[in-house]
């Protein structure tokens, strides 16, 4: 088994506990800091609160939202990383032939 028949291995057996996530930490933040300020908006109009009267609340959570996001996609993206390279040690100690502890 070549390197590159071992990555995409690697990888396809990472995927099926850590999977990668899709689009990118910049729009993960965008789609969830677009959430947050539609909720704003939600329980502004619930409340009978006027969002033009409250802008910091309304910037607050548009903030709090976009880095919820974009540090959420990073570690999930870390998460995946981490398990691709675990799967490659473990499948690169098994086609070498060791024993032992695959995760060092």
């Amino acid at each position: 088994m070549d390197q590159d028949e071992r990555q995409a291995l690697a990888e396809e057996r990472a995927e099926r506990y850590a999977p990668a996530p899709t689009g990118g930490a910049l729009m993960a933040g965008v789609c969830v800091a677009a959430v947050a300020l539609g909720g704003d908006f939600l329980v502004s109009g619930f409340y009978g609160w006027s969002v033009g009267d409250q802008p910091l609340v309304a910037i607050a959570a548009t903030i709090l939202g976009f880095l919820v996001g974009f540090v959420g996609y990073k570690k999930l993206a870390r998460t995946n990383r981490r398990a691709t390279r675990a799967e490659r040690r473990r499948i690169d100690a098994a086609q070498s032939g060791e024993k032992g502890d695959p995760r060092r």
